[in-house]
């Protein structure tokens, strides 16, 4: 028999149960970590129903437009709400232009605007510039907004993530800066691979990020002995600042309940464990069958950092 434990009190936010009350808590987030003069920022959860991100019929242009349509609802908060000027930006031309045609503008509403963080070639300023731009190269053609108070960057690669390192400390290094639904923790994973920035890109610079609104989603199965033989089960890490970090079980029925709350984001070997813990399975505590199922190793270089090279930890809490 399964059965779910969970924590005897919990203060902490809800998991959203709509898009609507997402973006609602993702504004609630800013607002206060904006208070707290948080200047580098993670937003990260779903952006679309999970049949649908698994879909084989959903692209990343579909990706693409739900996170635009998501990232200029935040902003019609901040703009209504906080009074900024918020600049939505792109890592280049080609993803601008997608946006503006399905827009129809580059400045949707009053006080938002779309934008490339690369400059296009034809708008350089000088030869050099636009052989740069031209060949994607250089921090020259990386451009910061004047008049915006904030940015929300979104659509951007691994490959380009150095370019809102340009951004964020170089080029405007006083102007809060949004990665909205990035996917950092799958793009971390592809530092260090050929064709791909260095992993030093963590330690100096994503570690600065901090989480303020995260939602992240796992589906897992446990292989037993007994019947039911083989258990699916699924939960996720929940965080809305200035909250801790919670590891929720899927109880069914869109219902989750909390199994564990941390200060400190947790490993996802540690979330994986927390999940099947909590399902009070036959034999859970064996401590050999638990290494078989969960191997040596269950942290990520960059949660380990062995060498001590992260030079920041915001990214940890």
């Amino acid at each position: 028999k399964i059965k779910a434990e969970t924590i005897s009190t919990n203060d902490e936010a809800s998991p959203p149960q709509s898009m609507g009350q997402c973006i609602q808590q993702a504004y609630l987030a800013v607002s206060v970590a904006l208070d707290d003069k948080v200047r580098l920022m993670e937003i990260e959860f779903p952006p679309l129903p999970t049949d649908v991100l698994e879909s084989a019929e959903t692209s990343a242009s579909d990706l693409a437009r739900a996170n635009t349509d998501l990232a200029l609802s935040l902003a019609k908060m901040l703009v209504q709400k906080r009074d900024l000027n918020v600049a939505i930006m792109f890592p280049d031309t080609a993803e601008l232009d997608r946006a503006i045609e399905d827009a129809g503008t580059d400045e949707p509403v009053p006080n938002i605007s779309f934008n490339a963080l690369r400059r296009s070639w034809i708008t350089a300023t000088s030869i050099e510039q636009k052989a740069l731009a031209f060949f994607g190269k250089g921090e020259d053609v990386i451009q910061a907004i004047d008049d915006a108070d904030i940015y929300i960057c979104l659509t951007f690669s691994a490959q380009e993530l150095p370019d809102l390192e340009t951004l964020a400390i170089k080029k405007d290094p006083t102007k809060t800066l949004i990665m909205f639904n990035l996917k950092l923790e799958t793009q971390r994973g592809d530092l260090g691979l050929p064709a791909f920035p260095p992993k030093d890109l963590q330690w100096r610079f994503l570690c600065r990020v901090k989480p303020i609104y995260y939602l992240r989603t796992r589906a897992y199965s446990l292989s037993m002995p007994t019947p039911p033989f083989v258990v699916n089960y699924q939960g996720a890490i929940f965080r809305q600042y200035p909250g801790k970090f919670q590891s929720l079980l899927d109880t069914g029925s869109g219902n989750y309940r909390a199994v564990a709350i941390d200060a400190q984001r947790p490993p996802l070997g540690t979330f994986k464990q927390q999940l099947t813990s909590a399902l009070k399975l036959v034999d859970s505590d064996n401590k050999s069958q638990s290494f078989a199922r969960t191997g040596y190793k269950a942290i990520t270089w960059w949660e380990e950092d062995k060498d001590n090279k992260e030079q920041f930890n915001d990214w940890r809490f």
